[in-house]
């Protein structure tokens, strides 16, 4: 796409327009890793790197439901250029072009104009549809992360309509439908609005002026006659139509004369008073509080599982956090509901979930919803920067509709160590399985599943990297590290052995080095050092001894030329070490090189003599 100076001062010009635009650092490094991603593709090879920038920013900010218009991005991004400026048209034209290169499903819709969109499905007042705007710009003012946290635009667009609704006491704004038209569901926009009410506190949306409309007219109240106008959403950019939305000049805070925006009067009950659908009153939640989870209903514990499926996984905590109740509580209703058939317990990752009625499995939306899951709690963990987890979330989609998913964390961990492995990020597997419940050893099965799914190659490290690795890190003297090595050389796996990771492979063949070359080693230090787990650590130094012994009795390797036959007779293998097959090939390997026979021992006499 450019040389590296221009890119450079793009990455400089990203950061100044983030800050201009006070745009939260995920969209931000979102953008960058975007940017990093276009490389030189033809369709926008033509267009300046500026222009590419600035939309991609506004892109992210979109898919982010960030109230910022590409009007806002291209003048904040021309104050950073010296002799030219960026034409808002010239951003829209290229949309497509991004999104099609990013593999982004369509251009997102400005979040006022989903507002407006989505008021307009519903038959709200325009005056109502003004102040959700409000709300989302007061919202984005106050805390721009929140407002990018949000599970889609979508689902913020809805919960701003409903707050404005409710503060007016207008119907036809509740869950259900407005779970409808934004098609989300009545659980994301309750969420949804439940972080907004919080943000913005519930005092300030009642009271402001702002979020008023006149009851004569219907028409918002005007900006400068609110208390506290000084926290109006001047910093959220000014509510001009982008082209492409193809808005009214007025769409934003201009004020509302027309009579048809009039508030309903038909007698509905206002929103914030229904609480047939677990969402409750304001007053109903405060009032709950004190005695929730006190008597967690069977039914009610149910209906609120349906609920959440399968827009949602129904995970004990998201129940409880629906219910207002002790997570405990629930957790025994759940689990008695079990018992009578009217849920089924599932894993995904290292959470139960919940599902209503007699499902077999979980979808491939809800698998990999749980991945991905799986996939941020884990890269929350450890820290891991938005380029890996998104390196990963894209792995995950392109493979969990074709494989098995028995275990969301392990495929959401593998993606990760395969996106550390990729962008040259230092971490170990056993870093990542120690935040789940799994295996390090899992993760190594689904990387050779995602190598092969992908069209990414995955660089993985072999076993001799580890044994270097383990050498330096325990200070092995440089003949156990290079026994080690040739031991991995010579080592020929039986059919029936299992396939060892690098790391287990590496401190099974250390242990049997250092063993007859007289150092000791432990295998819980090997098992530390390596990350891999002590049982199979052990494992693999059997299958390795086993291997490397029956070799030198059947002559397969040279007695003269294998350098730990020279230590063999004086070293603490003994025929008690390991399990029993392999005590019985130490013991036929000491008395092959204490008798020299020169003469190889048969398969059936190695069968009779180590018992298989």
């Amino acid at each position: 796409m450019s040389n590296a100076a221009e890119r450079d001062d793009v990455e400089r010009q990203l950061t100044t327009v983030a800050e201009t635009l006070s745009l939260p650092s995920s969209t931000a490094q979102i953008t960058r890793v975007r940017l990093n991603q276009l490389g030189s593709e033809p369709e926008i090879g033509d267009s300046s790197i500026s222009i590419v920038g600035a939309t991609t920013l506004a892109l992210s900010a979109r898919e982010d439901g960030l109230p910022v218009t590409v009007s806002d991005v291209a003048e904040a991004w021309s104050e950073t250029l010296e002799d030219t400026s960026i034409d808002p048209g010239a951003m829209t034209a290229l949309f497509d072009d991004i999104a099609s290169n990013l593999d982004i499903d369509g251009v997102p819709p400005e979040p006022r104009a989903l507002i407006e969109r989505f008021g307009t499905e519903l038959d709200l007042p325009d005056g109502i549809v003004v102040v959700a705007k409000r709300i989302l710009e007061d919202a984005f003012e106050a805390d721009p992360q929140t407002v990018a946290g949000g599970t889609s635009p979508a689902g913020t667009a809805g919960a701003v309509l409903y707050l404005a609704a409710a503060v007016n006491d207008v119907g036809g704004a509740d869950e259900d439908a407005l779970g409808d038209v934004t098609d989300t569901s009545q659980v994301t926009v309750r969420n949804r609005y439940k972080e907004l009410r919080d943000l913005l506190g519930e005092q300030r949306l009642e009271t402001a002026q702002r979020y008023r409309l006149d009851p004569d007219t219907g028409a918002p109240m005007a900006t400068s006659s609110a208390p506290d106008a000084e926290q109006s959403s001047a910093g959220a950019g000014p509510e001009t139509a982008d082209s492409e939305t193809a808005r009214e000049p007025d769409a934003g805070d201009a004020e509302v004369t027309d009579g048809t925006s009039a508030a309903a009067t038909d007698g509905s009950e206002p929103e914030t008073a229904d609480s047939t659908d677990g969402a409750g009153s304001e007053t109903a939640d405060a009032t709950d509080e004190g005695d929730a989870g006190e008597d967690t209903s069977a039914a009610e514990t149910a209906e609120v599982v349906t609920a959440l499926f399968p827009d949602e996984l129904p995970t004990t905590d998201r129940v409880a956090e629906e219910l207002d109740a002790d997570p405990e509580a629930v957790a025994a209703a759940l689990e008695a509901l079990v018992e009578d058939g009217t849920v089924e317990r599932k894993r995904a990752g290292s959470t139960d979930v919940w599902l209503p009625g007699d499902r077999d499995a979980l979808g491939p939306g809800l698998t990999e919803d749980a991945v991905q899951r799986e996939v941020d709690a884990i890269a929350d963990e450890l820290d891991l920067n938005a380029s890996v987890r998104l390196f990963a979330r894209g792995l995950v989609s392109d493979v969990v509709e074709d494989v098995d998913v028995e275990n969301a964390g392990e495929l959401g961990g593998a993606a990760l160590l395969a996106a550390c492995l990729v962008n040259d990020v230092d971490i170990e597997a056993n870093e990542i399985a120690a935040t789940g419940e799994f295996a390090s050893r899992a993760l190594y099965d689904w990387l050779e599943t995602l190598d092969a799914a992908v069209d990414v190659e995955i660089p993985t490290a072999g076993a001799e990297t580890y044994v270097d690795r383990l050498a330096d890190a325990l200070d092995l003297d440089a003949s156990v590290r290079e026994e080690s090595v040739r031991a991995i050389e010579q080592y020929d796996p039986r059919p029936d052995d299992p396939s060892y990771t690098p790391p287990e492979l590496a401190a099974g063949a250390t242990v049997f080095a250092a063993t007859v070359r007289g150092t000791e080693v432990e295998l819980e230090q090997l098992a530390d050092a390596s990350g891999a787990d002590p049982e199979f650590v052990s494992e693999a130094t059997d299958s390795v001894l086993v291997s490397l012994c029956l070799d030198l009795v059947r002559e397969d390797l040279d007695y003269e030329g294998t350098a730990w036959t020279g230590d063999l007779l004086e070293s603490e293998l003994s025929p008690e070490f390991g399990d029993s097959e392999t005590g019985a090939a130490i013991a036929l390997a000491k008395a092959y090189a204490a008798g020299r026979e020169s003469q190889p021992v048969d398969e059936a006499t190695i069968d009779a003599l180590v018992g298989r």
